[in-house]
């Protein structure tokens, strides 16, 4: 009875040491092929142009789902546009939103009428530029809303040009 056991405990432990084996030798391959793999996130014309998302946005959408969204009225923008962001309803810290740049110069600001505790005042008011990739190659910029919620405003840089900016899903 004793050899059974014997020989059943070895080869359940050799099971074990190549699943470990597999699992390390499938890691190694996959931050190896991350290495050497030309992201489309360190091309933002490409980015910009084609939307098309690079491996850091797919770790974020498998995160994102914890993420308290954010609906605005609109997903795309251009000329001005304003619109309050209401409280979050499970009183989170803050919500994020991105706005990925398309054309022209834009200027996004998040504003929270609301006093805020010492660490998240300087959250109260966010500028976020977007503007051309030839430029300063600001192709995205992201706000923080907090908990209370604030006011959101876009506006083309000069007032009369011509710009636009789309939510990022």
């Amino acid at each position: 009875m004793s050899d059974d056991q014997g020989s059943e405990g070895s080869s359940s432990t050799k099971i074990v040491i190549i699943v470990l084996v597999a699992v390390g030798v499938l890691f190694v391959i996959f931050v190896v092929r991350g290495a050497v793999r030309k992201d489309n996130d360190s091309d933002p014309d490409k980015v910009a142009k084609e939307g098309k998302p690079g491996w850091s946005k797919t770790i974020k959408g498998l995160f994102g789902s914890l993420q308290p969204k954010i609906k605005l009225k609109q997903d795309k923008f251009s000329g001005h546009f304003e619109e309050t962001i209401p409280a979050d309803p499970k009183k989170k810290p803050f919500r994020t939103i991105t706005f990925i740049w398309r054309s022209g110069q834009s200027l996004i600001v998040y504003t929270d009428p609301v006093p805020q505790e010492k660490k998240f005042e300087r959250l109260q008011r966010q500028p976020c530029p977007l503007q051309n990739p030839d430029g300063d190659d600001k192709t995205r910029c992201s706000i923080a809303v907090l908990k209370d919620g604030g006011t959101i405003t876009f506006d083309c840089v000069p007032a009369n040009s011509a710009c636009s900016a789309e939510l990022e899903k």
